[in-house]
């Protein structure tokens, strides 16, 4: 039986409230804004270094996810989200709950997309040896719960029209002990996924402070730790899950969102360097001097020596550094380079400090730049013809000064 519509008389004073601008404009801000950042990133990633990697593509897969899950917001503004129960007719409950339901599930897909570009791209960029087993166990674990929830969210009623069709016989899954457990599950991975790089980034052989702002870069994901436990206070039904529902639709599109621009901000180092040099110019000044600070600073085996050319190799090197300085040495050369090493020592290394980068226009990630100062360089013979070329680091791999293979 349909609920009963007091008469506009009997209305209370606040019925008549309204936040659906409110709603429509919050969804649009974070759509325009998610679509600008992974825009350029894929311009950065497919145009400027023309690297587009696993990472990147499901970026785009949780852009898009979260497009669905925020025009199901939105639409949902047309059947009484933002205002009071009051005022709703008898058919808009189960038009809302319809589009309730997809935003469920798309927020959930969404979620699981974004994780998994974060963890893809460490496999990329950081790709130690001993941690290339934990990113693989991360993906698989990560990628299994997101998907369970996916399932889960989707099947939440059988059959799956009696979430929104209360006329259907159905056995559902009670929400609220639900909603909590993939809350909780969200918090757990998410601190996983954003812990995961900072002992490898700890160990990096850079200067303090460049170091305390790539850890800073990757803690911004943090962020969106902090906002999914806001969104915990909001998951609630109360009789007027209209107007109360606002809140939690809005934290749900933010934190994709937020999670988003996290994923995003630390691949757009060549897009600013492209298109701001002075920019550009100031982080290269900054980082040559923080650089050539750790080099004189002294260490077991290190170099103090200097090179001034900057874009330039010593001629005695015989391998390059990944993206960043590609132009370098073309690829006959690195072949000519592991013939005349058949014979000696499996790998050649060369000290971090004989190498200068060119810091106006690197073509690799923001990370491909800071993180190659301060690693020693070692090709394996073996495994160049077997590494992805658009991976971080030379071709064959990266030894820490210590000589632990990366």
């Amino acid at each position: 039986m349909a609920p009963t519509i007091p008469l506009a008389a009997e209305l209370p004073p606040h019925a008549y409230e309204d936040q659906r601008a409110t709603v429509i404009g919050v969804v649009i801000f974070c759509l325009v804004w998610a679509t600008a950042l992974v825009g350029a990133r894929m311009w950065t990633r497919g145009v400027i270094i023309k690297q587009l990697g696993v990472d990147d593509y499901m970026c785009v897969a949780g852009l898009l996810a979260t497009y669905g899950s925020g025009i199901a917001v939105t639409h949902m503004t047309e059947h009484g989200l933002g205002r009071h129960i009051e005022v709703m007719k008898p058919g808009d409950i189960s038009e809302y709950l319809r589009d309730f339901y997809v935003s469920i599930v798309l927020y959930c897909a969404a979620l699981m997309f974004i994780k998994l570009a974060f963890i893809f791209q460490y496999f990329r960029v950081l790709a130690v040896q001993y941690m290339r087993y934990v990113y693989i166990a991360s993906i698989i674990i990560v990628g299994g719960w997101g998907l369970s929830q996916v399932l889960v969210s989707i099947f939440i009623c059988w059959p799956v029209a009696g979430f929104w069709d209360k006329t259907v016989a159905a056995k559902c899954v009670p929400s609220i002990p639900q909603w909590y457990t993939n809350a909780a599950g969200n918090i757990l991975t998410d601190v996983a996924v954003f812990a995961l790089p900072l002992p490898a980034l700890w160990k990096l052989h850079l200067p303090r402070a460049s170091k305390l702002v790539l850890i800073g870069i990757f803690s911004l994901g943090f962020f969106t730790v902090i906002i999914s436990i806001i969104r915990i206070k909001y998951l609630r039904q109360l009789d007027d899950f209209p107007w109360e529902n606002v809140a939690s639709s809005l934290w749900s599109v933010g934190e994709l969102t937020s999670a988003l621009t996290c994923a995003v901000l630390p691949t757009l180092r060549p897009l600013a360097i492209q298109y701001f040099p002075r920019f550009a110019s100031l982080i290269g000044r900054a980082s040559s001097r923080g650089y050539a600070e750790a080099g004189s600073g002294g260490g077991a085996g290190a170099s103090t020596r200097q090179r001034q050319n900057r874009g330039t190799w010593d001629p005695s090197s015989s391998a390059t550094l990944g993206s960043g300085v590609r132009d370098a040495r073309d690829e006959g050369r690195r072949r000519s380079a592991l013939k005349e090493s058949r014979g000696s020592d499996r790998t050649l290394t060369q000290s971090a400090s004989e190498v200068e980068l060119a810091p106006a226009k690197p073509k690799g990630d923001f990370l491909d730049v800071l993180v190659v100062h301060e690693l020693s360089v070692g090709v394996e013979r073996e495994s160049l013809s077997d590494r992805d070329p658009s991976s971080f680091g030379p071709q064959g791999g990266v030894a820490t000064g210590g000589g632990e293979r990366v």
